[in-house]
């Protein structure tokens, strides 16, 4: 699957030719997670062509090649190359953990940047890879900052870690306990839920384990299996529920009873659909794509683009790969969306946001909490 967006005029290399800026995208647009990357990719491509049709940047219209790669590495990997060939001067966005992975040090060799993945990385976050430029903080942080601000709000407790299988899992562990020891609570254990697995074993542990808080960083379908169980037992969480920017989404919002709604505090990538700031968002996917189903998902998207078209303002009248990067190094305090906190990258850090947007529930809808959560990136 190939989708290309552009505006008026013939389509060419915008270092060369001045009227076009050609971007591209790798992404699992089909397959089991196709759902995500096609709600991604839609608010993407909502905002840029919302910019097309307002005159473009500096005169210029933004052509995104979108490829699809079914979260298939090696897919991703071909398709980056071939978009690298084709001359786009940027990768943007993009879904599947293994696949970032693959394609950022084949990016970061020709030169090309990666802008703003949906995955957050310690591979490129804790370290700087000069040419890739990351948005969200590692699920390990986001655990650290979630157990300090729950303490810091309703009081220190016990607390369970429910995760998934993933690459980070270690230092999700270590990070969590070193939270709630920091914080003066008592940590009651972990468990390790597969993606499609029978949820019921661990939801098991959590139920005997009776804690005052449980920390999700597991995939939202097994969650929510987890929560629903709980609450049908009624053995939820006595203080909250506790979610990564992995959670927030329609599973839980559509999967889960109000029960388990009232206990929810979780990070979100960006403000949600209800919020005021998400307006331009909502406008331009309800313009280009009536059918779609606007979620939280959808909001990332658009801040992505948003991002971008930041980054490609200040790169200069025709931008290329190499003034791009220089401009996005630049960025201090710089509010770049209205659905996030103002980003900032630096020599040491390429990872823009150190605080995210809290979401709870409020008559079945996510709406923002009053305060955003620091989030810092810690040794």
């Amino acid at each position: 699957m190939a989708l290309t967006l552009v505006g008026c005029g013939a389509a060419g290399n915008a270092e060369s030719h001045g009227d076009v800026i050609k971007l591209g995208e790798t992404s699992g647009i089909s397959g089991p997670a196709g759902g995500y990357g096609k709600a991604l990719s839609e608010g993407q491509q909502a905002i840029f062509r919302a910019v097309n049709d307002a005159g473009g940047v500096d005169g210029k219209k933004i052509e995104l090649t979108l490829l699809d790669d079914g979260l298939d590495v090696a897919r991703a990997v071909q398709n980056v190359r071939k978009l690298v060939t084709d001359q786009n001067i940027a990768i943007v966005g993009g879904s599947g953990a293994g696949s970032i992975d693959a394609i950022v040090p084949v990016l970061d060799k020709a030169g090309v940047p990666l802008l703003f993945p949906a995955k957050s990385s310690p591979s490129f976050v804790n370290s700087v890879v000069p040419h890739a430029f990351a948005m969200v903080p590692t699920f390990p942080d986001q655990a650290h900052a979630l157990v300090s601000t729950a303490f810091e709000k309703t009081g220190a407790g016990s607390v369970y870690l429910v995760r998934t299988v993933s690459d980070q899992n270690d230092p999700i562990l270590a990070k969590v306990e070193a939270a709630v020891q920091n914080g003066g609570g008592s940590f009651l254990g972990t468990a390790v839920v597969p993606f499609g697995a029978d949820v019921t074993p661990v939801a098991l542990q959590v139920a005997e384990a009776r804690p005052d808080y449980v920390v999700f960083t597991s995939a939202p379908a097994e969650t929510t299996k987890i929560v629903n169980y709980l609450a049908g037992k009624d053995q939820l969480p006595k203080r909250a529920i506790l979610g990564t920017t992995s959670l927030p989404g329609e599973t839980f919002l559509q999967g889960t009873p109000r029960s388990a709604h009232d206990l929810l505090f979780s990070l979100a990538i960006t403000k949600p659909p209800t919020d005021p700031s998400a307006a331009d968002c909502l406008e331009a996917v309800r313009k280009y794509y009536p059918d779609s189903e606007i979620d939280t998902v959808t909001t990332f998207g658009c801040a992505i683009a948003q991002a971008v078209v930041a980054g490609l303002e200040l790169a200069g009248p025709d931008p290329t790969s190499e003034s791009l990067v220089k401009a996005l190094a630049s960025m201090q305090d710089r509010q770049v969306s209205p659905l996030i906190p103002p980003m900032t990258f630096s020599r040491e850090s390429h990872m823009g946001l150190t605080s995210l947007p809290a979401v709870t529930v409020k008559d079945g809808q996510y709406q923002a909490a009053a305060e955003t959560v620091t989030v810092p990136v810690l040794p």
